[in-house]
């Protein structure tokens, strides 16, 4: 195995050959969404920024290696326009699975990829079902799974955890998300979103897909109410649509049809902001009660520990100095302490005989 500086200079090499690949890109002449090609150009104007994340997120995942990187399976979930599964295919590992909910990105990465000359070994198209299946169906035993600020974004996580333990092989699974709400500066900046994604809508900005609502999640809950149960009048419709938030249209109508049957509501969200879109079931910033995430896991006879990451340098001077502060005080505290932290990390680990 590895020494720590030969993994610290192996992730470094892999970095500065991805950056060649990608500095010669021209994103704009590229044939992929553009939704892709805004996160791509962000990807390579802000590289520093972000490779200094993903190879924290590297270096933590492959502590948890028991063998060779080079005899090791890695898997990129959730992985957008692709950068992680390129950066794990230059580190060297044996075989990189690429996977992502939305078919553009699938096809998107595909492009990118060839442009770049790296060979993904597999792509895998769909949510956490789809994903079990095919893994399954292509008997692929991963050794790691990997993700970027997808946590926080997963609808179900009670089911998304029940279906990864049901890969029958040891793995690795480590959720990087910046979603961090014990560290109250980043609590009350997804708040602020929250909020005006619920009552309001949000911009179509970066990263915005075509599936996206821009419109008030309150406002959608009521068409989803009104066009199912006519017969509401509209102050039943807007308490229904109030006390509705946090879940999806099918999940909406099975609360509402108990309500019909009941004269109750048999839901609620419990924490004061979290909202997501009816119509897909994306979280805006999830901001997640670690302690019951952490039973969620270990009920599925999975080991866990959260642990902080150290804040990434850019461009502005002036920026990075109150990081280097917060970088020392990280460092001070341990591992394990979130409230200076811009982001947590799931390391998780399932562990069979």
């Amino acid at each position: 195995m590895m020494t720590n500086l030969e993994e610290h200079k192996q992730i470094e090499v892999a970095i500065m050959n991805l950056h060649s690949k990608l500095h010669k890109l021209e994103a704009n002449n590229l044939e992929i969404s553009d939704y892709n090609k805004e996160y791509l150009k962000k990807y390579i104007t802000n590289y520093s920024f972000y490779m200094s994340l993903y190879s924290q997120l590297l270096h933590k995942s492959i502590k948890k290696l028991n063998k060779p990187i080079s005899q090791s399976i890695f898997v990129d979930y959730g992985g957008g326009c692709g950068i992680l599964s390129y950066l794990a295919k230059e580190v060297g590992f044996k075989s990189v699975i690429y996977n992502d909910l939305y078919e553009v990105s699938v096809n998107d990465t595909k492009i990118i990829a060839k442009e770049i000359n790296i060979e993904i070994d597999s792509y895998i198209h769909g949510g956490i079902h789809e994903f079990i299946r095919e893994i399954h169906l292509k008997n692929i035993k991963p050794d790691l799974i990997c993700s970027f600020d997808v946590l926080e974004h997963i609808y179900n996580l009670k089911e998304w955890f029940n279906s990864i333990s049901s890969i029958n092989s040891s793995f690795s699974l480590l959720f990087m998300t910046s979603a961090n709400g014990k560290n109250p500066y980043i609590n009350n900046k997804l708040k602020k979103i929250q909020i005006k994604a619920e009552f309001q809508g949000l911009e179509k900005t970066i990263g915005w897909k075509k599936s996206d609502l821009n419109s008030s999640f309150l406002e959608a809950r009521k068409k989803i109410i009104r066009k199912r149960f006519s017969e509401f009048k509209d102050d039943e419709i807007e308490e229904l649509s109030i006390k509705t938030r946090g879940l999806r249209k099918e999940d909406i109508e099975k609360v509402v049809k108990n309500y019909m049957q009941n004269n109750k509501i048999g839901y609620h969200i419990e924490h004061p902001t979290n909202t997501c879109d009816p119509y897909t079931g994306n979280w805006t910033e999830n901001l997640i009660n670690l302690t019951k995430l952490k039973k969620i896991i270990q009920n599925n006879n999975l080991k866990v520990e959260i642990t902080n990451s150290m804040y990434s340098y850019s461009n502005n001077k002036i920026l990075n100095i109150p990081k280097q502060v917060l970088n020392l005080v990280i460092r001070f505290l341990g591992p394990k302490h979130l409230f200076f932290s811009p982001t947590y990390t799931l390391e998780i680990q399932k562990l069979t005989v």
